[in-house]
């Protein structure tokens, strides 16, 4: 109790003493004698006799608890904010592959790819949950990892989740369906994000909830929520016994198994399959997990009385020795350091890890171990509502955690962009965007500038200067009006439908050539590299048709005047010479004349060449049994070869003395001795014309003796004669394969005797034989 003493000032005029003031006028507002009034929250003030005594509430004495989770209590005051009382903290974790903290300290790991129902009112009061949704992020060796969290309250359904936007790995943040961008907040929550970290704060419920995307927390009021939680986050009720309660009631005695009954059928997963069996795990046998002792170092030694570190040293030493990978326990590290944040004590720790566990933001933003979970910004309405106006949300901005924030001596422009900037001297934008202070630019045809006093935007229509009068006179050209620099201006533009349409016509040797104006093209001839002859064009080095006495060619001189290439001609050359057997004729109509056969040309097996007139035989000296006949065939002299063909002929069969040559000098004959009448057969080359036959020919002849006589008939008086002669009597008509020197082919028939026989014939006198050879010679 503290009194105070009350002094009146001496009268001056009287001597008279004033009477003792029991009041306490002096206060205000003025207190009598024996009032009791609330002095403050906790203070409770009494006049007595003019002086005023205070004194504090009376409050019992808390009684001390001991919480399973291990974290200390706090301090909950009631309704007056004098007396408090302690209560344990609900707060359950989840983070790497994963690790679970239920609310009640139990540590346990769970492997699922399916939604699952972190935490729901046994008897709902507040319409309060949280799901969960887990994928595989190292399938081969059954690991999951969170992706998103979907936080029910009242009528709210807000989903956060974590993905690869254009290469930068950004929050995405929806309420009922729409997307927001942090700070956002309604009169039931409040969601922020620096960068790392979303942070939901449900004051009515004193609930927070955070997400980085391999972590989340949990933090619910023990007045609201013990005894009344479910799900994988346990029963909040300072009891492990039941942390693995089923949807039933029922308790299990595994936790992991319990987790998997808390399964959430096609919430945001499509793909959901059963765990497999949770992996034993095989420490490598060289593990030196020496980036988890840093959880029970110096570094975090002012957080380890609030946050017990235990459950997060043997998740770090489990990743790091299960995957062989030391980085993978900065998860466990980050969620240790948050849980400290989260409690009042921010820690740097990431440069303890030798760069193992640093941190790269999107520049230009630069990372920060203790910053604000609202970074202030250029929108002075923005900073007023999320940072500086005192409500419900307010004890979000005593909370510092890690993010990433604009470095220092820049401010971030818009909680909506990404821009830095060295002054909030600046005018915003409808694009995100921002103009400096004394800044211009044209935007829309107009001038503007951002005002450097009342930081607004000032805009007025750009000045155009005058532009002297515009003739387009040439033809197919249109004045046209366009907008440059957002000044109109004329300008002559070519419009093709303007131009004359009408072309010439050129000559053969000419081509049409066109020249472009400023607009259209004008057309004119102009001589090709060609001769032209009757209308028809020759390139140079081309014969040209004329004159048939004249060889004329397409020269490479070019006429002065018609500009064309000159036809150079020369008189025709005749060849007069023929080859043998023909002689040169002239033929009318024609410069030159031509070589006509006129004889026939045999060749000998010697080379040499006989020449033979139509109509004559010749008969080589060396050969009498062969001969040519010169015959015209059609316009062509063709020499006939005919080649006697002798019989055998044997002198030693002959009677002799009656040997004798035929008139042509080729075959031999005599008078046989008595042989019968036969056929003779022989194999030669038949020849004809120079052909050939392909293979040798079997040649018959008639050879023999027939009864012959001749006597003296006394009744006749008169010679008797009886002839008989050797002859064919039965022949057949064959054909053989004649091959020519040119190598064409032709068949040719010839006679074959079958028999001979003697037949009757005429006997002529010595006399009347020689009359028919005089004959025969003079035809």
């Amino acid at each position: 109790t503290t009194t105070i003493p009350h002094t009146t000032e001496r009268p001056t005029t009287t001597t008279t003493k004033s009477p003792i003031e029991i009041n306490c006028h002096y206060l205000h507002p003025p207190r009598q004698n024996g009032d009791s009034w609330k002095h403050n929250q906790c203070t409770n003030g009494t006049c007595a006799n003019g002086k005023v005594s205070y004194e504090h509430v009376h409050c019992e004495t808390p009684k001390p608890i001991a919480c399973e989770n291990n974290y200390p209590p706090i301090k909950v005051f009631d309704e007056s904010g004098c007396c408090f009382h302690y209560e344990c903290q609900c707060i359950c974790y989840g983070w790497g592959d994963p690790h679970y903290v239920t609310f009640d300290g139990t540590y346990y790991g769970f492997q699922g790819n399916c939604s699952y129902v972190l935490v729901k009112e046994i008897l709902p009061k507040y319409n309060f949950s949280v799901v969960i949704d887990n994928y595989y992020c190292d399938a081969p060796d059954g690991l999951s990892c969170p992706q998103s969290l979907t936080i029910y309250y009242q009528s709210y359904k807000i989903f956060m989740t974590k993905k690869d936007v254009d290469g930068v790995f950004t929050s995405l943040i929806y309420v009922n369906q729409k997307r927001i961008i942090p700070a956002y907040e309604t009169k039931d929550f409040r969601i922020t994000d620096n960068g790392i970290e979303t942070l939901l704060v449900i004051p009515a419920i004193n609930a927070k909830v955070s997400f980085t995307g391999l972590m989340f927390s949990i933090y619910l009021p023990w007045d609201k929520f013990s005894g009344n939680t479910e799900g994988q986050c346990g029963t909040c009720d300072n009891n492990r016994t039941d942390d693995c309660r089923l949807q039933n009631g029922t308790i299990d005695s595994s936790c992991p198994d319990m987790a998997h009954q808390w399964h959430v059928a096609d919430h945001n997963n499509s793909q959901c399959t059963p765990p497999p069996p949770e992996p034993t795990p095989i420490p490598s046998p060289d593990c030196d997990p020496h980036i988890c002792h840093l959880i029970q170092s110096k570094v975090f030694e002012s957080c380890h009385k609030i946050i017990p570190y235990e459950p997060f040293l043997v998740a770090c030493i489990f990743d790091v020795c299960y995957m062989d990978d030391v980085t993978i326990g900065c998860t466990s590290l980050q969620t240790y350091a948050d849980a400290c944040a989260q409690a009042g004590v921010c820690i740097e720790w990431r440069n303890y890890t030798n760069g193992q566990c640093d941190f790269t933001c999107e520049k230009p933003k630069v990372y920060n171990a203790c910053g604000p979970q609202v970074e202030p910004t250029c929108n002075a309405w923005y900073n007023f509502k999320f940072i500086q106006t005192q409500n419900e949300f307010s004890v979000m901005g005593d909370i510092q955690l890690e993010g990433c924030y604009c470095p220092p001596g820049t401010t971030l422009m818009s909680s909506s962009s990404n821009y830095c900037i060295p002054s909030c001297d600046i005018c915003p934008l409808p694009n995100g965007e921002w103009k400096e202070a004394n800044e211009t630019w044209v935007s829309n045809c107009q001038d503007c500038v951002c005002d450097p006093y009342s930081l607004e935007i000032q805009c007025q229509p750009v000045a155009c200067q005058h532009q002297p009068p515009l003739t387009c006179d040439q033809e197919g050209q249109v004045k046209v009006v366009e907008t440059v620099d957002c000044c109109q201006k004329d300008k002559c533009e070519c419009d093709v439908t303007r131009c004359s349409t009408s072309k010439i016509t050129c000559p053969v040797g000419f081509e049409t050539e066109a020249t472009m104006g400023v607009c259209c093209p004008t057309y004119q001839c102009m001589p090709k590299d060609v001769c032209v002859f009757n209308n028809t064009e020759y390139q140079p080095g081309a014969n040209v048709p004329g004159d048939k006495c004249k060889n004329c060619v397409c020269g490479d001189r070019v006429d002065a005047q018609s500009h064309l290439h000159i036809i150079e001609c020369q008189p025709t050359e005749c060849d007069t010479h023929c080859q043998q057997g023909y002689d040169h004729q002239a033929v009318p109509g024609q410069c030159c004349g031509k070589c006509v056969q006129t004889s026939c040309v045999v060749m000998l097996p010697d080379n040499t060449t006989h020449t033979i007139q139509p109509g004559s035989i010749w008969i080589p000296s060396g050969d009498k049994c062969l001969k040519f006949e010169c015959v015209k065939i059609m316009d062509q002299f063709i020499p006939i070869e005919a080649k006697t063909v002798c019989p055998v002929f044997h002198p030693e069969d002959c009677l002799p003395g009656t040997e004798v040559i035929a008139p042509d000098g080729c075959c031999h004959s005599c008078v046989p001795k008595y042989k019968p009448c036969n056929v003779t057969k022989g194999k030669v080359y038949l020849d004809s014309n120079g052909c050939k036959s392909a293979n040798e020919v079997e040649v018959t002849t008639c050879g023999g003796s027939c009864g012959t006589y001749a006597m003296y008939s006394l009744e006749a008086n008169m010679m008797e004669r009886s002839c008989t002669c050797c002859r064919e009597v039965s022949t057949t008509k064959k054909e053989v394969e004649m091959i020519c020197p040119d190598g064409s082919k032709f068949n040719h028939s010839y006679i074959h005797i079958n028999k001979c026989g003697c037949q009757r014939t005429e006997c002529v006198t010595p006399e009347v034989t020689q009359v028919a050879r005089s004959r025969r010679r003079r035809r």
